[in-house]
């Protein structure tokens, strides 16, 4: 299997004045097309530092970082953002959705920046957050709907420009566990259905289950 992001000797060290902080140290790993990628560690381990990196929100000290076969640790911020805009869809932990937007605009709104037609757009949307079992709740706002409601939205809208990847931060960490395990279930779906690779950090040792590639980090090291 071909594969879409592998990372060799990377380093992530910030300079806080008189002391430089290494979060990452001599980080290497591959994660293949199709993967259902989990990256496990503690707070503080550094999972979040190495998600950023792989999902191309940051470059790193020292180190290569190659996605789909380039090498992208000397990228610009606008390569960068090109690839994040069309190749990764992101959900956050705090489900990052404007408040005074609907679902349904919530999900259209990445389309603006890729210059998409409004109505394909917007039958697009529809027929994503129906699938994740949103039908009766697209004219609702944020503050109208559930932490579960709220987080498929987000998956929703990760899932507009339809990416290759799906990278989800904590996904379910604001929610409870009985929703937590159906938001899982919509990512194994998005995996074994649809092909996405499927990165996710967590804390959680419980959601090992659902990876077939397992990422433990630990003091900016991968031990496992």
């Amino acid at each position: 299997m071909t594969n879409i992001i592998k990372i060799e000797n990377v380093w992530k060290t910030y300079d806080l004045g008189k002391i430089k902080l290494n979060v990452l140290k001599n980080v290497s790993l591959e994660i293949d097309q199709g993967d259902f990628a989990i990256i496990l560690g503690p707070s503080g381990s550094g999972k979040s530092t190495l998600l950023n990196l792989v999902s191309c929100l940051d470059v790193p000290t020292k180190g290569n970082i190659f996605f789909k076969g380039k090498n992208i640790s000397e990228f610009s911020e606008d390569e960068l953002a090109e690839i994040r805009g069309k190749d990764i869809g992101f959900v956050f932990q705090r489900f990052n959705l404007l408040p005074h937007l609907t679902a349904l605009e919530n999900v259209v709104l990445p389309t603006i920046f890729q210059g998409k037609e409004e109505k394909e757009s917007i039958g697009l949307a529809k027929n994503i957050l129906e699938s994740v079992g949103l039908k009766e709740r697209l004219n609702h706002r944020p503050t109208e709907l559930s932490g579960g409601e709220n987080q498929r939205v987000a998956i929703a809208r990760a899932l507009i420009n339809n990416p290759e990847i799906v990278v989800a931060d904590e996904p379910t960490g604001n929610i409870d566990s009985r929703t937590g395990d159906k938001i899982m279930d919509i990512l194994v779906e998005l995996n074994k259905k649809e092909g996405k690779t499927v990165i996710v950090v967590t804390h959680n040792n419980d959601q090992v289950k659902y990876g077939n590639r397992i990422i433990r980090i630990k003091d900016g090291e991968i031990v496992k």
